[in-house]
């Protein structure tokens, strides 16, 4: 397979191309890069995840001297709240992005238009009804199911009602970003969310100095998710002029309720899944168990934060490559997204591994080095799994097919309990990362088996150079165990480790690479644009 600019008609059309060409492209249209665009949108994620981490880790340590903990307590709890009623939307913000791109690709504005105000339409209601409820529950969730002190509670009452204004703004942004994530414009995406995000984080502890209190911290919160919404309708009418007329199409109504609950339900169930055996540690285990294996956990998952940022950009991407009447495109884009999953997820794992024990150390103390290394290391295994197994999620997802991720999620829940419960018992921490990897391996490998089942495209993620591969992997593996035994400073470490990931990059680079993933990866660099086309010719 090659990457032939023949067939992306819209290869003038890139990640920063304009908001009017963009709006004013024929059809049908079938995206230019694809895979480049996929990673440069990751990239635009990844970045504004860290300028959100960025201003939480300024603004907080203000926020909490001047609200006090009692009332920063409400304010976690209200940032917690909105996050557990995601699932009020009936997951039409994924819906309305897989059926626009369906329409955007056979170059119908206004279908992609009549996609999404019926995906708004399904997520108004049962959102609107969430927030009246909680308006109207605000004193009985206060008083009875949280139990807070009498002096926060007429507070904390106003608090919870300003989330649910909060939550159903977020509600509606998630359904008016479509036209962005369609035309992957993930920089539009990032600077929205990112911008919103930190303005608000920001701007907290500012109006806690001009003398607000806890309301007025909870309105800046549901006013960051009014002027989200209010900026992805701004930008999805500049991207999609047809949005501005507004219709409901009764007959997609029910495909897009049957997708968007399939993915409610998964989205649940991944959620029991993912925090099972945290609920499972003190009961079965300690506290102090939960501790050693929370460390482990956070240092674990952080490699997952790249690729994770990809599914977002691959879910617009594969629907419009579906709607092409061949399927050597779509084909292509999973077999370049598991390979550089694959070429992420190993050196990363090792990377942790390898500055894991001085790591926890120097940062949480001797005994979490002892206790939580360990579980670290048993939790990488589950950690690649994981990894692996979001392109098979976003292509199913493509596909239309979420009833499969919902009714595998579904069957997992009852044997993790189970198993998590028993090692747990018998092992604590270390039985608890048992469990987890345990749990995400069987997960992915029957993702892989589902996606290749539904779509045909075979589940491979090595590379065609399999012995190149290897070569860069041994390059890549072996120096650290080695370090590992002569030294225990962190710095030794870190350094052997920092050169072995450079010297597999290399290799993989120059070695691993196929000519058409070589030219993609090209199109990610900083060139001029008659330098890059003549280079890809």
């Amino acid at each position: 397979m090659t990457d032939d600019p023949s067939l992306h008609p819209l290869d003038d059309l890139s990640v920063g191309a304009p908001l009017s060409d963009l709006a004013q492209a024929g059809a049908p249209r079938f995206g230019a890069g694809l895979t480049s665009r996929v990673v440069q949108g990751s990239f635009w994620n990844l970045g504004g995840q860290g300028v959100t981490m960025l201003a939480t880790l300024v603004a907080t340590p203000f926020t909490i001297r001047l609200l006090g903990a009692q009332s920063y307590g409400v304010l976690t709890l209200v940032h917690v709240l909105i996050g557990y009623l995601s699932f009020g939307d009936l997951g039409m913000g994924t819906a309305s992005t897989r059926f626009g791109s369906h329409a955007y690709a056979a170059g119908d504005d206004r279908g992609e238009a009549t996609a999404i105000w019926s995906a708004l339409a399904l997520a108004v209601i049962p959102a609107t009804t969430l927030a009246i409820l909680l308006m109207f529950g605000a004193p009985l969730l206060v008083e009875h199911g949280l139990h807070l002190p009498l002096s926060l509670q007429p507070v904390a009452i106003v608090a919870m009602r300003l989330a649910a204004v909060g939550f159903l703004a977020r509600a509606v942004a998630g359904v008016f970003n479509t036209p962005a994530f369609v035309r992957l414009r993930i920089d539009l995406v990032a600077l929205i969310t990112a911008g919103t995000a930190a303005g608000q984080i920001l701007l907290i502890p500012v109006v806690l100095l001009l003398g607000g209190g806890l309301t007025s911290a909870v309105m800046v919160v549901a006013s960051a998710a009014i002027a989200t919404a209010l900026l992805y309708g701004i930008v999805g009418v500049k991207l999609l002029p047809s949005l501005r007329q507004p219709h409901v199409d009764r007959a997609l109504l029910k495909p897009l309720a049957r997708f968007g609950g399939a993915l409610v339900v998964s989205s649940m169930t991944a959620t029991l899944l993912a925090n099972s055996e945290k609920v499972l540690l003190p009961r079965f285990a300690s506290v102090q168990a939960l501790a050693f294996y929370s460390i482990a956990f956070t240092l674990a998952y952080m490699p997952t934060q790249l690729p994770a940022t990809i599914v977002q950009s691959l879910v617009p991407a594969f629907s419009q490559l579906h709607m092409r009447p061949d399927r050597e495109a779509m084909q292509l884009l999973y077999r370049r997204a598991l390979h550089g999953m694959l070429f992420w997820a190993v050196p990363a794992a090792m990377f942790v591994c390898a500055v894991a024990q001085p790591f926890f150390t120097v940062w949480a103390g001797a005994e979490f080095g002892r206790e939580s290394t360990l579980p670290l290391y048993l939790l990488m295994g589950g950690v690649v799994a994981e990894i692996m197994t979001y392109v098979p999620y976003a292509l199913l997802i493509a596909l239309g097919r979420t009833d499969i991720i919902a009714r595998l999620n579904l069957s997992l829940v009852i044997p993790y309990v189970i198993l998590s419960a028993v090692l747990i018992h018998q092992f604590g921490a270390v039985g608890a990362a048992i469990a987890w990897s345990l749990r995400t391996l069987t997960g992915a490998v029957a993702l892989a088996y589902f996606a290749q089942r539904t779509s045909g495209f075979a589940y491979a993620p090595w590379p065609d150079n399999k012995q190149a591969y290897l070569a860069a992997a041994a390059v890549l593996l072996l120096p650290v165990p080695i370090v590992a035994i002569l030294t225990t400073s962190p710095i030794v470490r870190a350094a052997v480790a920092a050169a072995a990931v450079a010297a597999y990059a290399l290799l993989i680079l120059t070695r691993v690479l196929a000519d058409d993933e070589r030219k993609a990866f090209r199109r990610l660099l900083p060139m001029p644009r008659r330098r890059r086309d003549s280079s890809d010719s």
